[in-house]
């Protein structure tokens, strides 16, 4: 039977991926990745387009971030890839980062694993792993926890020392406020191990910058 294969393929850097998911891209008949904005570009197919054979079946779906009609568009490329495994073609479904973080990739397990197929998964980079190597800094460290947040939910820190705070974009000016109030020493990443990428410390260019693809690392002792 044909394999559908959820593979993360880091922060955007090419060089980040692993080895197991560039010897399973290269082997897989057809590679499937989701895009923001109908039309756009997938981070994750750029990321890894040299690792993908010629006479590879490439295909771009829209997955609108957030929006009422996500789960209808993770059925459409689901029934897209269900074609594909019943013909006997393995497909590779690339997702940026890490396939269980904050990702397209989990919206369609369920119609996969209710046909019958199997499924392989393969861990990708997180971008705010990425993030604090390129920073040099501390993600946690002994017996503290690390807290992952979207920012719509920074308002809901209590006690927590290190946190991630993603999908920062918007909500930048709140997420900074909150930070400041609790007293927290912060990083803001955007665009980590991609063209254009930016670290800033000050409150001021974060706002200016604003962008899409970032995320705040912050602690407090």
């Amino acid at each position: 039977m044909a394999t559908l294969y959820g593979i993360g393929v880091g922060p955007g850097d090419s060089e980040l991926l692993t080895v197991k998911a560039v010897r399973t891209i290269e082997r897989c008949q057809v590679v499937v990745a989701p895009c923001a904005i109908e039309g756009g570009e997938s981070i994750a197919l750029e990321t890894a387009r040299e690792y993908i054979k010629p006479g590879t079946e490439v295909i771009v779906k829209h997955f609108p971030m957030g929006k009422k009609d996500r789960v209808i568009k993770a059925l459409e490329a689901y029934e897209f890839i269900e074609a594909r495994l019943r013909e006997g073609r393995d497909v590779a479904f690339l997702t940026i980062g890490d396939p269980y973080v904050y990702s397209t990739y989990s919206h369609m397990l369920k119609h996969v694993r209710d046909c019958g197929f199997e499924v392989q998964t393969i861990p990708g980079i997180t971008s705010f792993c990425a993030a604090a190597s390129l920073v040099n800094r501390t993600l946690v460290v002994g017996d503290e926890e690390l807290v992952i947040m979207p920012a719509t939910k920074v308002r809901e820190i209590t006690d927590e020392k290190f946190i991630v705070i993603m999908k920062v974009y918007k909500h930048e000016e709140e997420v900074l406020d909150v930070l400041e109030e609790k007293g927290f020493d912060y990083v803001y990443a955007s665009r980590v191990g991609r063209e254009g990428e930016t670290i800033l410390t000050d409150r001021n260019e974060i706002l200016r910058l604003r962008d899409y693809m970032s995320l705040i690392i912050a602690s407090r002792d």
